[in-house]
């Protein structure tokens, strides 16, 4: 399984075309986190990596994370983001399916625990997934250092700004940071980098650029990461 890489006991990192997907194994469950494009057969390779009954955790719900939700349920989300899923229901998924997960909750697996931070910004209900003894972050997109989506329907970037800002008051219980998208880990020293990109960028201060492929908007770099974003 090339696709796949072991971190620790316990915890694999699956990549598909540009996209990150997490599996821990708890001591009775195992979690998922994400389910990229569609273009793996994910639920095998979870049940190679462990016998343990999955849950699935959306760290938000874009194309690019739910692709094999259908594989996996029910599927947990903050409900910020259902109707997010529901204006775009990937074949074979059921809003019926979802449940709630709130800011605050905490993800038990025993050996995992993994607390719930609503960031929304990226998305409606984007959230992460800190685990506080060990120290590490699940920031989903709107933490790395990659091009981060921020035009068309359900983004905002002043509530990204916020969100930056709360995780950058909790980044002292956290020294790794898993990102979606981009290198990885990474260090808390990347958000204030990210949240000074976007100030730069609301005040004109980073060229606008073609992007990659064709889309409705400009690319922005700032030294920590980049925006696609349509003013």
């Amino acid at each position: 399984m090339n696709n796949v890489k072991k971190i620790s006991e316990h915890f694999w990192v699956i990549e598909e075309n540009g996209v990150r997907m997490f599996v821990f194994e708890g001591e009775k469950q195992a979690m998922v986190v994400d389910t990229g494009f569609g273009g793996l057969a994910l639920k095998e390779i979870v049940a190679k990596l462990t016998s343990l009954p999955a849950m699935l955790v959306n760290t938000h719900t874009d194309k690019d994370h739910v692709g094999c939700n259908r594989d996996f349920g029910p599927v947990y989300m903050h409900p910020a983001e259902m109707d997010h899923y529901r204006r775009s229901l990937p074949e074979g998924c059921r809003m019926e399916d979802v449940r709630p997960l709130w800011e605050g909750d905490v993800i038990d697996l025993g050996r995992w625990k993994f607390e719930v931070i609503l960031t929304p910004g990226h998305t409606p209900g984007s959230i992460m997934l800190l685990e506080r003894e060990k120290r590490m972050l699940i920031s989903g997109d709107s933490i790395q250092d990659g091009d981060i989506f921020m035009f068309g329907s359900g983004r905002n970037i002043q509530a990204f700004q916020e969100s930056l800002r709360k995780m950058l008051k909790m980044s002292q219980a956290f020294d790794v940071i898993w990102p979606s998208h981009g290198s990885y880990p990474l260090k808390p020293d990347i958000i204030p980098g990210i949240l000074t990109g976007t100030e730069e960028l609301l005040a004109g201060k980073l060229s606008g650029q073609e992007p990659p492929w064709p889309m409705p908007c400009k690319r922005y770099r700032c030294g920590a990461a980049g925006f696609l974003y349509q003013f």
